[in-house]
Order: structure tokens, then C-alpha cells, then sequence
């Protein structure tokens, strides 16, 4: 987390299967629908071309995503000895044309936010080193590391009373993929945390700093 105010959603943990991607996004792979998990079989992290890459938030209108709090994280370990040899952290940036949205315009509903994120120009190079480095590996020394990327998104409350549910959908978007595919479908997001074994508050989320009241 941040600051005081935020909270992680649930950590997607996409683990760079040499063999084959499984890509989770605020969520595990229990969480995932059967369709997109047979669609995410075409997706190939190793070949993928980052500046098309897309993930998308639904959620309520009573909870707010901070600017710059969506991240991915590249991770590369030795197996043996848990040693880092590559650990990137790429902040996504909100896109804010109305025409990012048009695929997704059937989740557009009032009480609802939907926000649309990719990865900065200036970070593009970035995740193909990262590319290609794996592919530059023979099998024997692939079969030696452990490559991840993660996906995580902070949140505060932007309500004045916490609701009873917290309820989110995400997607994901590649060329590969032919569109966006839903990773989660209103999953509630005490549901997901418990999954992950996450402690505190059935939905541990600070509210938004501009929603404090004045100190006194």
C-alpha cells in the first residue's frame, strides 16, 4: 500500500510459464471463467506487444482508483536460491479517450466507474527487455528461473459509510485475444481478499484524502 488511505486489491499473479502463460488479474486462477481461460491459451507474454496491452476496472461508484495506482511488477528469481536478477515496476497510466471505451460500452451504468489503463510510452522498452531476456534463454537455464508479473491496483473509499459489497469486474486486452476478456465478472471483492488470505477488515479500504475531514 501506499499511503494510509489505500488498499490493495487482491494481487494478480500472472506466472511466466515458459511452456504457457496463466495470466490473473485481482484474482486466482479459481476466480477466472472457463471461456477466458481457454481464450487466455492464445495469449503469449513473451511475444505480446506491450503498448496494446489493456486492463480494465469496473467499480462502484463508492470506491475511487488513485492516479498512478495501478502497477506491474516483472519479476525474474533463481529458483535455487530465491536470488532477484530482474525486478521492474511499471506504473500504468489511465487512457481517457472515450474511444478505449467503446468495446466495453455495455458495462457503462450509472453507479459505475470503468477505467482503462496501459502502459506509458516510456515504459515500453522496459517490459521488451524483459521479453528478451526470457526468450534468450536456452530450456536449461529457463528451466533454473521463476519469471512473474503481477498486476495490483490501490483503492480508497470514496463513499461516506463503507457499503455492505464491494463489487468488481476486470479485464484484460490483447491483439492475441481478439478484444477485451473478462477476468472477473462482479466478483466481491471481501470474497477475492479472503481468498487471498488477507487479514483486517471484510473490505480493509482508507478513504480517499479528499474525503478527510479537516483536521482540527
Amino acid at each position: 500500500m501506499s499511503n494510509g488511505s489505500r488498499r490493495h486489491f487482491p494481487r494478480a499473479a500472472a506466472q511466466v510459464v515458459l511452456a504457457g502463460t496463466c495470466v490473473l488479474f485481482l484474482s486466482a486462477c479459481g476466480h477466472v471463467p472457463l471461456a477466458t481461460m481457454v481464450k487466455l491459451s492464445d495469449f503469449d507474454f513473451l511475444k505480446t506487444a506491450p503498448e496494446t496491452l489493456r486492463i480494465a476496472v469496473k467499480y462502484p461508484d463508492s470506491i475511487r482508483i488513485p492516479e498512478g495506482a495501478a502497477q506491474m511488477r516483472l519479476t525474474l528469481q533463481e529458483k535455487s536460491s530465491g536470488k532477484m536478477l530482474i525486478k521492474e515496476e511499471l506504473a500504468f497510466e489511465r487512457v481517457e479517450t472515450p474511444a478505449e471505451k467503446v468495446e466495453l460500452s455495455a458495462e457503462l451504468q450509472t453507479g459505475w466507474r470503468l477505467e482503462i489503463y496501459r502502459l506509458p510510452e516510456s515504459r515500453i522498452n522496459t517490459f521488451k527487455a524483459f521479453q528478451s531476456r526470457l526468450v534468450a534463454m536456452d530450456k536449461a537455464e529457463r528451466d533454473k528461473v521463476n519469471g512473474s508479473m503481477d498486476i495490483s491496483v490501490d483503492a480508497c473509499l470514496a463513499a461516506a459509510k463503507k457499503p455492505e459489497k464491494i463489487v468488481v469486474s476486470t479485464y484484460l486486452k490483447a491483439p492475441e485475444l481478439g478484444g477485451y476478456v473478462p477476468l472477473l465478472k462482479n466478483a466481491d471483492l471481501q470474497t477475492l481478499m479472503a481468498a487471498e488470505g488477507l487479514e483486517g477488515d471484510a473490505v480493509p479500504l482508507g478513504p480517499c484524502p479528499d474525503n478527510r475531514s479537516p483536521t482540527r
